[in-house]
């Protein structure tokens, strides 16, 4: 048996460079799947790291090893190893993108210069089926090109089931996953195990691990002709559209706090926008820094940039004509005094910020052949004045045309309102600028 125990068995978090004749295990799953819970467990009782959480958010920021005590690989010559799992940032997370871990990943492997022995993929057996988003994980982890002999598919949460049916439902999951999702990695010797969420299921678990086969030497760098590439810029793709989704969802919300203020709820909508332009910012600065893509992908990354910021200057131009038509329906009465100076105050802000916003368009309009520069609209505040119906009517002929002309961006077709709302999508005009400055 290839590892052997020599006492107690616990582990310890290891903060130096992982020694070359160290055995190393590599830990990858979906967020949430028991991957973390799993180094607890080989804690052992009355001992916590405080690394499990079980949120759609990574608890796991930064690949990073743990040395397990009393536990050594014994390789055939007789020479023994230590043992270590390396801990690593959870796939399909809320916030962290695919092509971000995997990157974090050949940063880990840079840094220890070093290469994986083994991989245990953690998979939940109580997932009633298997979604989309979990298929095209399992996809990404075969490009990684494993060697089946070096790798075991640990199903977890059995733990938490009580009830009959349930335990029916998950024994059935376990056979689809063995004769179905691996078996082609499974009939090549790769192993499948349940995991307890115990000191001893661990244990059997890292027991049954093997030096059969070559050594992991499949390189995490990212780049076009990676096979891994391909699948992690597609995930990249589906979730800066999402981030667009939720961006116009949250717009939709706002057009109706214009004239029906929620404090509470225009609280919560505004959290919302900034955690939303915060990942789309990120996810298009990722996709930017990819560089090529990989075969099979027309993308455009600057276009996708600039597209960003096409979309911030339409929704101040709405954003201006929102406020426009609320100042326009408002009585000039005492009691509205206080709404109409902050109105007017917030209507000032927005058109300086349009202005700039434009400018930017203006500056990269090159990233979009054909397109012309979008045109201030006219407001209330300028000579000859329009009825408000045309000026809609000509804001919405605009947007029809950049959205025409522009078929690899998808424009805001809703606006933002309050002061607050304002801040991010000047914050985000800025960080769009910067993105497209590196391609000027």
């Amino acid at each position: 048996m290839p590892v052997v125990r020599t006492g107690e068995v616990s582990i310890e978090q290891w903060s130096g460079k992982v020694p070359g004749k160290g055995y190393r295990i590599l830990l990858l799953c979906a967020t949430g799947s028991g991957k973390s819970s799993f180094i607890e467990a080989m804690a052992g009782s009355g001992h916590r790291l405080g690394i499990s959480g079980g949120t759609l958010e990574s608890v796991t920021q930064e690949a990073k090893a743990f040395k397990l005590v009393n536990i050594q690989f014994k390789w055939t010559d007789g020479d023994l190893w230590p043992v270590y799992l390396v801990d690593t940032p959870g796939f399909l997370d809320s916030k962290m993108s695919e092509v971000e871990i995997v990157k974090k990943l050949d940063e880990w492997q840079k840094k220890h210069d070093t290469w994986v022995h083994y991989v245990f993929y953690f998979s939940r057996i109580t997932d009633t089926r298997i979604p989309g988003s979990a298929r095209r994980l399992t996809h990404i982890i075969k490009t990684l090109g494993l060697d089946s002999k070096r790798f075991t598919i640990v199903t977890s949460m059995w733990d938490t089931i009580c009830r009959e049916e349930t335990w029916r439902r998950a024994e059935n999951h376990f056979a689809q996953l063995r004769d179905d999702i691996w078996e082609a990695e499974i009939q090549a010797g790769a192993r499948i195990r349940k995991f307890e969420n115990t000191h001893t299921s661990a244990i059997v678990i890292l027991m049954g691990t093997s030096n059969r086969g070559p050594v992991f030497r499949r390189s995490f760098r990212l780049h076009a002709h990676n096979p891994i590439a391909s699948p992690v810029y597609g995930e990249l793709l589906d979730r800066i559209e999402s981030a667009r989704q939720e961006k116009l969802f949250s717009l939709e919300q706002q057009i109706h706090l214009i004239s029906n203020p929620n404090h509470e709820l225009e609280s919560t909508v505004l959290s919302t926008l900034r955690d939303t332009d915060e990942r789309l910012t990120k996810y298009i600065s990722q996709l930017v820094a990819f560089g090529d893509s990989p075969p099979g992908f027309d993308i455009h990354p600057q276009s996708f940039a600039y597209g960003c910021l096409l979309d911030v200057t339409v929704a101040l131009q709405q954003y201006i004509l929102a406020i426009e038509s609320e100042l326009d329906l408002l009585p000039s009465l005492t009691p509205n005094s206080e709404r109409r100076s902050e109105l007017e105050t917030t209507l000032q802000l927005a058109k300086a910020e349009l202005e700039r916003a434009q400018g930017n368009v203006d500056s990269f309009n090159n990233y979009s052949p054909g397109l012309k520069p979008l045109t201030p609209l006219p407001t209330a505040t300028e000579e000859s004045e329009p009825p408000l119906s045309n000026r809609r009517d000509a804001h919405d002929a605009q947007k029809e045309r950049f959205i025409t002309q522009s078929p690899t961006v998808h424009a805001s077709r809703n606006f933002v309102s309050k002061p607050g709302v304002l801040q991010h999508v000047k914050s985000l005009v800025r960080r769009c600028v910067h993105f497209l400055s590196k391609w000027r």
